[in-house]
């Protein structure tokens, strides 16, 4: 049973490859992020020759955005564009290892307070609605863990960070900048956004979205 907030977040599991349609939400308190909670494991590629291709082992910040047509379109950047229920952003973390369960605590802090949030038991909103600490367990698959959170009407511009720590160790910290768009163009790449500290890793060259194997999405739980 959920319980609707004077809030913005929207909480899900989404992993960037191939995701699910989100069947339910959670509920809670914080203020105006629309924001999808995910988890995900990333599907290693194979060349014509039915060798695996060689996949970048890194850490990044990612945004997704849903076109009229439904498809998501992937970017490895920290510039995220305010599409309300459209635009989703997040972090992908590699840890190595074996497939095992994790203790996770991801602390998302904006640099203006919410409008509205809805999110999961797990996630504690502070008194000045600038910050969202999640507490859960989390499973890492083929050496990476990864989570998400889509933006919804009332989100903030300005600065987003997440801080992650993994079984009570720190460890890593990203950085995005929201940028209205006034139009709702679903066509926006976040690639033309300015942001101050830009991440992008396509270069300017290559226009094409970023599509890994195909994006999933999660429940949340």
């Amino acid at each position: 049973m959920g319980v609707d907030f004077a809030s913005v977040l929207t909480k899900n599991r989404v992993y960037i490859v191939p995701m699910r349609v989100p069947s339910r939400r959670l509920l809670a308190a914080f203020t105006v992020l629309a924001l999808t909670a995910v988890s995900a494991a990333v599907s290693a590629q194979t060349t014509p020759a039915d060798k695996p291709a060689v996949k970048p082992v890194r850490s990044i910040p990612y945004v997704s955005i849903t076109g009229d047509d439904g498809r998501q379109r992937h970017y490895e950047t920290n510039a995220i564009p305010l599409l309300f229920n459209r635009a989703c952003f997040g972090w992908r973390m590699y840890l190595g290892g074996p497939n095992r369960v994790v203790s996770l605590k991801e602390v998302l802090t904006t640099s203006q307070p919410a409008e509205q949030v809805i999110a999961g038991p797990e996630t504690e909103v502070s008194t000045d609605k600038t910050r969202a600490t999640t507490r859960m367990f989390e499973t890492v698959q083929d050496g990476v863990l990864q989570r998400s959170w889509c933006i919804i009407p009332g989100d903030p511009p300005g600065t987003y960070t997440y801080d992650i720590s993994i079984d009570g160790e720190p460890r890593g910290e990203f950085v995005f900048c929201a940028i209205e768009v006034p139009n709702q163009d679903p066509n926006t790449d976040p690639r033309d956004l300015s942001c101050p500290n830009k991440f992008n890793s396509v270069e300017r060259g290559n226009r094409r979205p970023w599509s890994p194997s195909g994006p999933r999405s999660g429940a949340p739980s």
